[in-house]
C-alpha cells in the first residue's frame, strides 16, 4: 500500500486566480446551458462549472488564509483588495449562468437528476445576486476589509505592553474578579476610542445592504440576508419559533442556574465580567503547553474513532492548524477547505483558556466534515450544508469531546465538563440577541448609532436579565455588538450557531448515557453533509429540530439537572 504523501500548507504555490478568465469561461457555460437538450446534459454543464470553480476557489481561499495570518503582509493585502474588486462581477456572471440553467426548458426535470435542494439553492441565489448590485457588492467587500483591518490593528494596553483582542479575551476569564473587570474596561476604552469609526463603517454597511436589497425587489435586507447566507427552507417565521423557545425555556433556566452560581461564587449579582465564569476560584484551564494539548487531542481522537485519529494526524502533518495569537494576525477562528488539494485548514488564536480546547474541537468538527463531504463526493453546492448544518458538525463535536476531558484537564475533568455545558447553554440567549438585533436594525435602516446601541441594551435586558453591565460603560451603553465580527462581516450567520447549539446540547445529553450511540448518530449526520435540510437531519438523528415547538423544553430540564449534579 502506497504511503500517503502529506504536503504542508506553507508549501502550496500561489499565483493570482484569473477572475476575468473565469468570467469568459462562464460565457461559454451559459451558451452550453441554453443549448442543453435534456436535464442530464444540463446537469453535466453544471458539473463542469463546479469543477472549474473548485480550482478557482482554492486559489482565492489560499490568498484569504495567508492574508488573515498577517494582515500587514502587503502582497496578500493587495491580493485581497484585488478579489474584493473583481469577485462581485464574477458573482453576477455566475448568476447569469444560473439564470440560463433555470430558463432551459428542461430545468423543470433538473430536480430529478440532482438533489432538489440544489435547485432550491439556485433559485435562492437568483433572488439575491445579479449585475444590478455589482457596485454595492464591491463597496460591501471593501467595508468588510476596512472593518477587519481596523480591529486587527487595534492595540490593547495591558500591564505595560500592547496585546491583541484575542489575548484580552483570556484576561476577561481570569480567576481574579478585579482583573476581569479591568480587562473588560480596557476593551471598552479601546473600542470606545474608535466607536465613531465603528459606527461609520456599520452605518455605510446598513445603507449599502439596504440599497442592494431594494434593487433586488426586497422590502429590506432581512429576507435577502437570510437567503444569501443559505437559510433555505426556513426564514424569520421559523426563527421566531426558535427564539420563543429560547425566551420561554432557556432564559428562565439560565436565570435560575445563574442565581445559584452567584451564591456559590459569593456574589450578590452576575456582572458582565462574571458571565463567563462558572467555578469558584476561576474557570478550568487546560493543563500543559500548546504542544501538549495537541498530543492530548491526538490521543482523544485515536480513542474516539480510528478515522478521527487518522484525520487529526494528517492535519498536524500538513501544519494545517495555525493556533498562535500574534501581532497582525486576524482575530477569531475559522476552518477553510482548499478543494483542489483536498485539504482543510484551521485558523485559531490560542489564549491559554478552555477556548483553546474549544477551538481544537470546534474547528476540527468543521474540518472533518469537509473531508467527509469530499470523500463522499457530495455536490459542491451542498457539501457540508448551510451554516446551521455546518455549525452542528462543529458544536456537536465540542459536546462529544466532554467524555475525554481528563486528557486536557486531569483530575478537574468533571469541572471542565460542567463549564463546557454551562458555557454552551449560556451562549443561546446571546446568540439570539445578535440575530434579532440585526433583524430589527435592517427593518429600520435609518436608526442612528445611538438608537442601535439602545436597541442592543434593550435586547440584553430581555434575553440576559441575569447579567448586570452597569460597571462597564461601553457595555452598559450597548456597545458589545461592535466587536462581534459576524454582525459586520456575515449578516444573519449568527443564528446558525444557536440552531446548531440546540442539536449539540441534545447530542451531549445522549452521550452522557450512551456515548457510542451519540457518536454513531453524529457520524451519520456528518456523512450526510448538506444533502438534507436541518429539520430532516435532526429528525433522522432522533433529535428535536430547532423549529419544533418546545424544541428546548426537555433538554433545558436535563441540562439543569446535570449541571446541578456536577456542581455538588
Amino acid at each position: 500500500m502506497t504511503k500517503k504523501t502529506i504536503k504542508k500548507i506553507s508549501d502550496y504555490e500561489y499565483s493570482r486566480a484569473d477572475v476575468d478568465g473565469a468570467v469568459r469561461f462562464l460565457d461559454g457555460a451559459i451558451a452550453d446551458a441554453k443549448n442543453a437538450g435534456d436535464a442530464v446534459a444540463l446537469s453535466k454543464v453544471r458539473d463542469g462549472v463546479n469543477e472549474y470553480f473548485k480550482k478557482l476557489n482554492t486559489t482565492i481561499g489560499l490568498a484569504m488564509i495567508r492574508h488573515t495570518l498577517d494582515v500587514r503582509d502587503e502582497f496578500y493585502a493587495k491580493e485581497q483588495d484585488h478579489y474584493d474588486e473583481r469577485l462581485p462581477a464574477l458573482s453576477a456572471k455566475a448568476t447569469e449562468f444560473n439564470k440560463a440553467l433555470m430558463q432551459n426548458p428542461h430545468s423543470a426535470s433538473l430536480g430529478k437528476v440532482i438533489n432538489p435542494l440544489i435547485v432550491d439553492k439556485i433559485k435562492a441565489d437568483l433572488r439575491v445576486m445579479d449585475e444590478r448590485i455589482i457596485d454595492e457588492c464591491i463597496e460591501e467587500n471593501k467595508l468588510v476589509t476596512e472593518y477587519d483591518k481596523l480591529l486587527a490593528e487595534l492595540k490593547y494596553p495591558w500591564k505595560g505592553k500592547d496585546v491583541t483582542l484575542s489575548e484580552m479575551h483570556g484576561f476577561c476569564k481570569d480567576p481574579d474578579r478585579e482583573t476581569r473587570k479591568a480587562a473588560f474596561a480596557v476593551i471598552g476604552e479601546v473600542l470606545g476610542g474608535v466607536q465613531d469609526k465603528l459606527d461609520d463603517i456599520f452605518d455605510r454597511m446598513v445603507k449599502v445592504r439596504t440599497a442592494m436589497a431594494k434593487k433586488m425587489g426586497f422590502d429590506n435586507f432581512v429576507e435577502m440576508g437570510d437567503l444569501r447566507i443559505g437559510h433555505i427552507g426556513y426564514g424569520r417565521k421559523e426563527i421566531a419559533v426558535f427564539r420563543n423557545s429560547v425566551l420561554k425555556d432557556a432564559v428562565p433556566t439560565l436565570s435560575a442556574l445563574k442565581a445559584a452560581l452567584a451564591k456559590r461564587l459569593g456574589l450578590d449579582r452576575i456582572c458582565i465580567y462574571d458571565n463567563d465564569i462558572y467555578l469558584a476560584g476561576g474557570n478550568v484551564d487546560p493543563q500543559g503547553t500548546a504542544e501538549q494539548l495537541f498530543d492530548a487531542a491526538q490521543k482523544m481522537y485515536d480513542d474516539m474513532h480510528p478515522a478521527l485519529g487518522a484525520f487529526f494526524k494528517d492535519m498536524c502533518a500538513a501544519q494545517a492548524i495555525d493556533y498562535v495569537a500574534r501581532a497582525g494576525k486576524s482575530g477569531g477562528g475559522y476552518a477553510e477547505m482548499l478543494y483542489s488539494f483536498d485539504q482543510p485548514f484551521i485558523f485559531a488564536n490560542f489564549n491559554g483558556t478552555m477556548d483553546d480546547v474549544g477551538v481544537l474541537t470546534h474547528e476540527f468538527g468543521h474540518a472533518y466534515a469537509f473531508r467527509r463531504a469530499a470523500d463522499n463526493d457530495v455536490d459542491i453546492d451542498l457539501f457540508v450544508g448551510g451554516m446551521e448544518t455546518a455549525e452542528t458538525h462543529s458544536m456537536s463535536m465540542e459536546a462529544l469531546c466532554n467524555d475525554y476531558n481528563s486528557y486536557f484537564y486531569g483530575d478537574r475533568a468533571a469541572d471542565a465538563t460542567y463549564q463546557q455545558i454551562f458555557d454552551a447553554f449560556n451562549f443561546l440567549p446571546y446568540g439570539v440577541i445578535v440575530d434579532y438585533f440585526q433583524q430589527l436594525v435592517y427593518e429600520q435602516p435609518d436608526m442612528t448609532p445611538v438608537e442601535r446601541r439602545k436597541l442592543w441594551a434593550k435586547l440584553e435586558s430581555e434575553y440576559r436579565p441575569y447579567v448586570d453591565m452597569s460597571d462597564v460603560p461601553f457595555y452598559a451603553n450597548g456597545g458589545r455588538w461592535q466587536y462581534q465580527k459576524h454582525i459586520y462581516e456575515s449578516p444573519f450567520y449568527y443564528i446558525d450557531y444557536c440552531l446548531s447549539t440546540c442539536l449539540a446540547l441534545q447530542f451531549g445529553e445522549i452521550a452522557a448515557t450512551d456515548f457510542k450511540d451519540a457518536l454513531d448518530r453524529y457520524l451519520k449526520l456528518v456523512d450526510a453533509g448538506g444533502t438534507k435540510n436541518i429539520d430532516a437531519l435532526a429528525h433522522d438523528a432522533g433529535l428535536k429540530s430547532p423549529f419544533d415547538d418546545g424544541a428546548l423544553a426537555d433538554v433545558c430540564k436535563r441540562i439543569k439537572a446535570r449541571l446541578e449534579k456536577l456542581a455538588e
